[in-house]
């Protein structure tokens, strides 16, 4: 009996288990965007024009889209293109609110677009705080059916696109592109 636990043990020893490490968020935002990454300065502030804009909803619903058709990825919205963390401070007074109001308006807009089953199962939501500054990380995981965006063009009409993954950029296929790629990448 002896025997049997000491070899036993020995046996366990020599065993590696592997283990998953977290990359640090401030590692992640430093290697930039990739075909799995994307930065997003804000959800409703614009730094450039200095008030709410709107169409910046569109812009983040866009990267979700394209994650959720091509491989799933990561979305980092209040960090810039460079990787600066801006945080979500204009965001929060823009909806005179704090996370909880962040969150709920993003999700209201994920219902709303891409419908109630997938804001519940294809994407979560936090909020981690990097350089001090709280951000939000959204997961987007790979869709099980195509998921397409209805968004305002130039012409301010309502028209519906499909957006994917091209490198580290989301990108609209064209319509002759739609339905190879649908059939290749959903069957």
């Amino acid at each position: 009996m002896l025997a049997s636990e000491l070899n036993t043990f020995l046996t366990n020893l020599t065993k590696t288990a592997e283990t998953e490490v977290d990359t640090p968020l401030e590692e992640v935002i430093a290697e930039g965007e990739g075909g799995d990454l994307e930065f997003k300065s804000s959800f409703l502030w614009s730094y450039q024009g200095g008030c709410v804009d709107k169409r910046l909803e569109e812009v983040i619903l866009k990267s979700i889209a394209a994650f959720s058709n091509s491989d799933g990825g990561t979305l980092l919205v209040g960090v810039k293109d460079d990787g600066e963390i801006l945080g979500l401070e204009q965001d929060y007074n823009s909806l005179k609110g704090n996370k909880d109001e962040f969150e709920l308006h993003l999700r209201n807009l994920v219902n709303k677009s891409f419908g109630v089953g997938f804001a519940a199962t294809g994407i979560s939501v936090t909020f981690p705080a990097v350089a001090g500054k709280e951000i939000c990380k959204i997961e987007i995981k790979r869709a099980i059916t195509p998921q397409y965006l209805t968004i305002t063009d130039k012409n301010n009409s309502k028209v519906e696109k499909f957006f994917v993954r091209s490198g580290n950029s989301s990108v609209e296929l064209a319509l002759k592109e739609i339905t190879p790629y649908v059939q290749a990448r959903f069957n």
